[in-house]
């Protein structure tokens, strides 16, 4: 088989000489390069050349072949990386030039999978590193207190807070190595007078039998204060929000909004929720977009109304409103219809709305609403 081409009668097995003078560059956060080079003009001409990206011991990472002198390359593979280019004729690829030597590369991150109930990853050949945002749970809201017949109504339930959010980026891992993922459970809808919202489940991130991450979930809102002979009741307190930690080096910690209070006759209205946003970015070898605040779709929920005192002109005191998905607390009675319960969250890690307090003529308390399950979302590279 050949090896060159024929040239007055001899063949001819010259390559292509290494270009002269060339230069690649990047931006910060980009595996994006612009090269440049100037092929030689002593020699066979190029048809084409080879790119390469090396470490700077000099195994490669990824190469590409292009056509012209100058353009962009997406690098694979992050770190301190060499580039080096080749001309490429009939006889085959010519030596290596190196036009830019130790340029800082990221590492591309793709979503691996969103876990939305408990599971494990066995991270696979080729990974390196993990990144992720893990989600505590809601917390319950509160459940309204009761009334006194003809005298006093009932608080209502505080809202529950939402679970803290931490996010982490290039954690080390080893292929065959399993990552454990937790995802806290939603806390259940309360109906007893008075009673307190449960606090949703913890959400985390165990690798070699350690949590590198972990975010809490809300707390229950406090139950409605039932009234106790003229003296009317109180509304809950709302649910603290969950706290979240890492022993990750960069690694952001977004603890959950406090639900709204209950609402209390004569005055004071249900709390409302809030929604929990940052600025805070994950930092590390290139950004990955934070959900929040982009994403407004958490927070905690809002508190009940208090019950109607129809006798000393006092009305239900308005229930307050969920934020970032939590939900909405339940007006108090109204004299003529029990008191409302507390709207469901449908955010993700979301607090659920209080409970209206039961007025004075006794129709009825309204039950504290569930919250949302936490999620874990888990990025390779």
């Amino acid at each position: 088989m050949a090896t060159g081409n024929i040239r007055g009668g001899r063949r001819n097995y010259a390559k292509v000489t290494s270009p002269t003078t060339g230069s690649a560059t990047t931006s910060a956060g980009t595996t994006s390069i612009a090269y440049s080079f100037t092929p030689s003009t002593l020699g066979p001409a190029a048809t084409s050349y080879k790119l390469i990206a090396s470490t700077t011991a000099g195994v490669e990472k990824s190469s590409t072949t292009v056509t012209t002198t100058s353009g962009n390359y997406t690098v694979v593979g992050g770190g301190s990386t060499d580039i080096t280019v080749a001309g490429v004729n009939y006889n085959g690829q010519g030596p290596l030039a190196t036009i830019a030597s130790a340029l800082a590369i990221p590492l591309i991150y793709t979503l691996q999978s969103t876990y939305n109930t408990n599971g494990t990853y066995t991270v696979a050949t080729g990974v390196s590193k993990i990144a992720a945002y893990v989600i505590g749970a809601g917390g319950a809201g509160g459940a309204g207190g009761l009334g006194v017949n003809g005298n006093a109504a009932g608080g209502g339930g505080g809202g529950g807070g939402s679970g803290a959010i931490v996010g982490f980026k290039d954690f080390t891992v080893t292929p065959g190595q399993t990552v454990t993922i937790t995802v806290g459970a939603a806390a259940n809808a309360v109906n007893g007078s008075s009673g307190t919202g449960g606090t949703g489940g913890l959400s985390k991130i165990t690798y070699g039998g350690t949590d590198i991450a972990t975010a809490n979930g809300g707390e229950g809102g406090v139950g409605g204060v039932s009234g106790s002979g003229n003296t009317q009741g109180t509304g809950g307190a709302g649910g603290a929000g969950g706290t979240g930690s890492s022993n990750v080096s960069g690694a952001i910690t977004i603890n959950g909004i406090t639900g709204g209070s209950g609402g209390s006759q004569p005055s004071t209205n249900g709390g409302n929720g809030a929604i929990q946003s940052s600025n805070s970015n994950i930092t590390g070898e290139t950004p990955i977009t934070a959900i929040v605040p982009s994403n407004t779709n958490y927070g905690s929920g809002g508190g009940g109304g208090a019950g109607q005192v129809p006798n000393q002109g006092w009305n239900v005191r308005n229930a307050g409103n969920g934020a970032g998905g939590g939900g909405n607390g339940g007006a108090g009675n109204t004299g003529n219809n029990p008191a409302g319960n507390g709207n469901a969250a449908t955010g993700t890690g979301a607090g659920g709305g209080g409970g209206g307090g039961e007025g004075s003529q006794r129709w009825g308390h309204g039950a504290g609403a569930g919250s949302v399950a936490g999620q874990v979302i888990l990025y390779t590279a």
